[in-house]
């Protein structure tokens, strides 16, 4: 495993345990564990919603969603804990950001078609 910089001046590939960048000196010590903090707060958000805790997953997930905007899955599962929540606002909303930036997406075509559903029975 290799850690890549973050300057986009630099972007060089160091070793995962590199204190600092090999090229420019940027501090690297932490930014390992760092990167891998969205996946495990997605993964206890899993843990969550199978334990039936949909609003600590729906936290979770909004979480990772916010680190990274553009994870298709961990929007996915926002929308789908946000939906069985019965916050249907945030699940469009959610569902509609994944095909903005995944047209198609069948999870999200899926689940918006579960709100037209839902709309159509009120």
């Amino acid at each position: 495993m290799t850690v890549r910089c973050p300057l986009t001046d630099c972007d060089t590939e160091n070793a995962a345990d590199a204190e600092k960048c090999v090229r420019c000196a940027t501090p690297l010590r932490h930014l390992a564990r760092l990167s891998a903090y969205p996946d495990q707060l997605f993964n206890r958000g899993l843990a969550a919603a199978t334990a039936g805790d949909l609003g600590t997953a729906r936290d979770l997930f909004a979480a990772v969603v916010h680190w990274c905007p553009q994870d298709v899955v961990a929007r996915n599962a926002l929308a789908l804990a946000s939906f069985q929540l019965e916050d249907h606002a945030a699940a469009c909303v959610h569902w509609e950001a994944v095909l903005d930036g995944s047209p198609g997406d069948p999870l999200a075509t899926d689940g918006l078609a579960l709100l037209a559903d839902c709309e159509l029975d009120e």
